[in-house]
């Protein structure tokens, strides 16, 4: 991956927040706690870089989802969400042909699958969910737990740790929550 690729990574990330204004900056904070929590795993200099950028973009696809869905103020109905859950695969068909974004694009399709295999495009279970989405995964639920949004008050961080660790073995890789909660115990 070259500096050009970030560039537009970063160009993307704030095309999707442009469209969706209540969550701007959110992918710049899921960036910064998702490589946060990669450096905590050990992870290389070309593992960060593809967490970093896969952050960036895991809601590409949002582009692709009508206005009147993403901005919706209250709950969505099940045809709504139906619509919402595309977004991952959505986002890795726009970066199909961008060859330098090739090693993110398992991140950005992926970012929403769950430990326990509830979760989607593909249903994927434990660890044949790629790691780096399943860092995202985690740095995105929290970030966005900790964000007002237009249908509900952002938690306070307790209550969001308290959420991610319910999440362990569940929607999250266990061993990620425990970094996870390590970290944030350690800043406190």
């Amino acid at each position: 991956m070259d500096e050009v690729a970030v560039f537009v990574a970063v160009a993307l990330a704030r095309a999707v927040e442009a469209k969706d204004g209540a969550t701007a900056d959110h992918t710049l904070r899921v960036a910064d706690l998702a490589v946060r929590l990669a450096q905590a795993m050990g992870m290389d200099q070309a593992g960060l870089l593809r967490v970093r950028v896969g952050a960036l973009l895991h809601d590409v696809g949002k582009l692709a989802v009508p206005d009147r869905i993403l901005l919706k103020p209250g709950p969505l109905t099940a045809r709504e969400w139906a619509v919402m859950a595309r977004h991952p695969a959505a986002g890795a068909r726009l970066l199909r042909g961008i060859q330098s974004l090739a090693t993110v694009r398992p991140t950005i399709l992926h970012h929403h699958e769950r430990w326990d295999g509830a979760g989607y495009p593909h249903g994927l279970v434990g660890d044949a969910i790629p790691v780096e989405a399943r860092i995202v995964a985690v740095a995105d639920a929290f970030v966005a737990m900790t964000e007002d949004r237009p249908y509900r008050p952002a938690l306070s961080l307790t209550e969001a740790m308290r959420q991610i660790r319910r999440g362990g073995g569940a929607q999250f890789d266990p061993a990620l929550v425990c970094v996870t909660v390590r970290i944030f115990e350690e800043a406190i």
